[in-house]
């Protein structure tokens, strides 16, 4: 099986993280990664808050409280949709949506965990993490050394998925 497609099938969804800092360099492929994600008319709608201090992290685990994966996560992804820059609503969040399953498979490819919180839409996370008045939050996602090995999920079988017509 090739890389991607072994990567698409071990990638988990990580919610327990080692203290070890997450290196400079792999955070910004990570970033590269959601920017080379396609997007309706190539508008890329996306934009990135890197949230690393300790006192973000504490700010945004009072509001964010599952499994405190913000807090203990050594950053955080928060990504927002730029609402001046796309062109239409439903293709932009569908972009936003290839962006963040870049940047997760990114994470796994370089031994990272990741996973996807879907806060969208939280007024005082978006005070916390300065959004501009033409930016929506889309979803935060913390990145850190995984300090757990979830077991792959059941999938249901393609048979029950697909029509051919």
């Amino acid at each position: 099986m090739n890389e991607v497609l072994r990567a698409i099938r071990e990638r988990r969804s990580i919610r327990a993280f080692k203290t070890d800092p997450v290196e400079p360099e792999k955070l910004e492929a990570i970033l590269e990664a959601g920017r080379w994600a396609p997007s309706g008319k190539n508008t890329q709608p996306w934009r990135f808050v890197i949230v690393e201090s300790q006192e973000k992290r504490q700010q945004l685990g009072q509001l964010v409280t599952q499994m405190d994966m913000i807090r203990t996560a050594p950053v955080t992804i928060a990504v927002l949709l730029d609402t001046e820059a796309g062109y239409d609503r439903i293709k932009d969040i569908q972009a936003i949506g290839a962006c963040a399953q870049n940047m997760l498979l990114a994470a796994h490819s370089l031994g990272l965990g990741a996973c996807w919180i879907g806060r969208v839409r939280d007024e005082q996370v978006e005070r916390v993490l300065g959004v501009g008045e033409h930016e929506e939050l889309m979803m935060l996602i913390p990145i850190g050394y995984p300090a757990e090995s979830p077991p792959p999920k059941e999938r249901k079988p393609l048979a029950d998925l697909v029509r051919r017509i």
